[in-house]
């Protein structure tokens, strides 16, 4: 009767959607536990179908994810090119700014010298030189045209040189801008095409969560339908439920193993179904009734919960309660999960049996395809009810 857990695992998806609702419709080893076959089967197709939609949706939204991540990272390097043009554009500027002033003021003497000579007229300069009274001062007048001749040459020369580089400097500003609008061009495409990712992603998320709610929904409505069937079922145990209260505490985890060939103490069915959690975990009494503690060899520490629908058996605890023996009422913890007796495999676990006073005709079979062993029903469908 014991053997190491069979720990429940939840499909990919959709499972985690379905795991408490969905699942406890569709029985292990294929049986039924819905009024119609076809109807669960419908359903168990169903929920395929919406868990390869979620995945699917969710592979795309991945790769979103990444292109999202990609364009992302282009319109920050975009952003930054933009900024350093910008810098660089308002610099120039500057530059262009400063090198028109010069050349204005430059000019503004030039056009002065030039006024001068022009009212001064052709003549000046000679006239200039033949009133020179030696030769010594004319010596002097000459030099001195010839100094004004070089300054006004020089602002020439200046005036040609400023205007050049206003040309150039020009000419790198309008480069400048052209390349400011492509990037902002491109930015704006590259903006645009994130929000377009963006919406898309939104469109997925909002898809994924409506197949879930489709899910949910189908679950709930065919879980309604189970319950009415298992309250029928049941009806020659309680009329309404077997377990009032999940038999361990949380953490817990627990599979359908009842059925499964076991080899301790000679061949025999594992007649229940290991409920796996920490040692030390409390173990409740599912139902009003009365505990008796119990020990043997295969079981290790046992307690026993009798109940008006029957009882059930706990093994391998690590010790008792102070409810081990005597009245216990739904929910009082009548000893502690761990691993005495031949707990298989060393794995602290409560081995979970339900022996009820009338055998349910109908029976959910397990995995292994028993649904009774010797008075033990299968009670993986009941605790899926009371534990989730």
């Amino acid at each position: 009767m014991t053997d190491r857990p069979h720990v429940a695992s939840a499909g990919r998806v959709l499972a985690a959607v379905l795991a408490l609702s969905l699942g406890t419709v569709l029985m292990p080893g294929g049986a039924a536990a819905a009024p119609s076959k076809q109807e669960v089967d419908r359903a168990k197709h169903r929920a395929e179908v919406l868990a390869h939609r979620v995945g699917a949706a969710q592979d795309e939204l991945a790769a979103l994810g990444a292109e999202i991540g990609a364009i992302t990272e282009q319109v920050l390097q975009a952003e930054d090119q933009l900024e350093a043009i910008q810098k660089e554009l308002n610099r120039t500027r500057e530059e262009l700014a400063v090198t028109q002033a010069r050349y204005d003021a430059v000019a503004d003497r030039l056009n002065s010298r030039a006024h001068d000579a022009y009212i001064q007229g052709a003549g000046s300069a000679l006239e200039f030189i033949l009133g020179a009274t030696s030769l010594t001062d004319l010596s002097d007048r000459v030099t001195f045209l010839n100094a004004v001749q070089q300054s006004d040459a020089d602002l020439a020369t200046q005036v040609a040189n400023l205007a050049d580089q206003l040309a150039t400097e020009a000419a790198r500003t309008q480069k400048l801008e052209i390349r400011q609008a492509a990037v902002v061009n491109d930015l704006r495409g590259k903006r645009a095409q994130l929000q377009a990712a963006l919406d898309r992603q939104q469109e997925i998320v909002d898809r994924i969560e409506a197949d879930r709610r489709d899910a949910a929904a189908l679950a709930a409505k065919l879980n309604k339908k189970r319950q009415a069937w298992l309250r029928r079922q049941l009806a020659p145990i309680t009329g309404s439920g077997a377990l009032k209260v999940c038999p361990v505490a949380q953490p817990r985890s627990f599979g359908d193993g009842f059925g499964a060939p076991r080899f301790s103490g000679g061949f025999h069915l594992h007649e229940g179904v290991d409920i796996a959690a920490p040692t030390g975990t409390a173990i409740y009494a599912p139902f009003d009734g009365v505990a008796r503690s119990s020990s043997d060899a295969l079981g290790g520490y046992a307690v026993y919960v009798t109940g008006a629908t029957g009882y059930v058996y706990n093994a391998h605890l690590s010790a008792y309660s102070a409810h081990a023996n005597g009245p216990v009422q739904a929910g009082q913890t009548i000893g502690y999960v761990g691993t005495s007796g031949d707990a298989q495999g060393g794995i602290p676990h409560d081995h979970f049996e339900y022996h009820p006073n009338v055998i349910p005709p109908n029976w959910p079979e397990s995995s292994y395809g028993y649904s009774d062993i010797d008075g033990a029903i299968n009670p993986y469908p009941l605790l899926v009810d009371a534990c989730y």
